[in-house]
């Protein structure tokens, strides 16, 4: 087997990480069937073509969602799977915490307890880190729980307005605020549920999107999240290489299905240079 593809451990080690995994892994159906049999039936009285059609979105929205996660969660990104020298080679380090030669762009996530390939950074929400392997599982699943989200939010508007006695202040006032709102009688026990779902929803397309801009840019320019913060472009190979890099040679692709086969070019331990990095090594030599 090849040592990239072995499967990671699939629980989180921490409370946080494990009580977040479940809420994602709960909610993300939990909201589908909200929308499906409460509000597409407050829209749709009988089944017709256009019901049909929002069932087939939801369920291929929720299927990557949930597939994304999963592999991102079982497909190893360690350097343990990584074939290492025995010796420290320049630019590497000494792990002595996994008490291994650890190359470049990797780090060790004190959550995961492990040193990672390409290390991006530690993902609450599956417990695990997004490193070299599983990168695209993490965006694509990524874009799917922003697409759907989105979708739900601007899907269910009109039906939580209505329940909540139509659009007006006091109704979007009480959405920042639907348990104060029920305490005081001001919603009933379906339009909070109503209110709590939009909540949620806004916050998840908040995060998302902030999260999504910041993952594509940093992948068009083949940058881990430290490699961002700090402005190295060293990795850089041109926008065709960076993408197959991250998420492989069939990247087009890899939106139709988490199983589609499509692994990273190489092999999250050496890494080719941008033109940029190169000139200015052969520049230092003569200086």
């Amino acid at each position: 087997m090849n040592p990239s593809l072995q499967p990671a451990r699939r629980l989180p080690k921490s409370l946080r990480d494990r009580v977040l995994c479940m809420f994602l892994f709960v909610m993300t159906p939990v909201v589908t069937i909200f929308e499906l049999f409460v509000v597409v039936p407050y829209y749709h009285k009988t089944l017709s073509p256009v019901v049909y059609v929002h069932i087939v979105l939801a369920m291929f929205i929720v299927v990557n969602i949930m597939g994304n996660m999963f592999k991102m969660s079982t497909v190893s990104t360690s350097i343990r799977r990584a074939r290492l020298p025995a010796v420290l080679l320049p630019g590497w380090r000494y792990c002595p915490i996994c008490q291994e030669n650890a190359p470049p762009r990797s780090h060790h996530c004190s959550l995961c307890d492990e040193c990672i390939l390409k290390h991006d950074h530690h993902c609450m929400f599956v417990g695990r880190c997004v490193g070299y392997f599983n990168h695209r599982y993490f965006l694509m699943g990524l874009l799917y729980l922003w697409i759907g989200t989105l979708y739900g939010l601007v899907y269910q508007f009109q039906y939580c307005m209505d329940v909540m006695g139509g659009f007006r202040p006091l109704a979007l006032l009480m959405q920042l605020m639907p348990h104060f709102a029920l305490i005081l009688g001001f919603l009933e026990p379906l339009a909070f549920a109503c209110a709590m779902v939009n909540l949620l929803l806004v916050l998840v397309v908040a995060l998302t999107t902030y999260l999504l801009v910041t993952q594509v840019l940093g992948i068009c320019k083949n940058q881990s999240a430290y490699e961002q913060r700090h402005s190295i472009l060293r990795y850089n190979v041109g926008l065709r290489r960076n993408l197959q890099e991250a998420m492989g040679k069939s990247w087009f692709l890899t939106w139709i299905s988490p199983w589609i086969q499509s692994p990273p070019t190489g092999d999250g331990v050496n890494f080719a240079e941008g033109i940029d990095a190169l000139y200015k090594v052969d520049a230092a030599k003569y200086l």
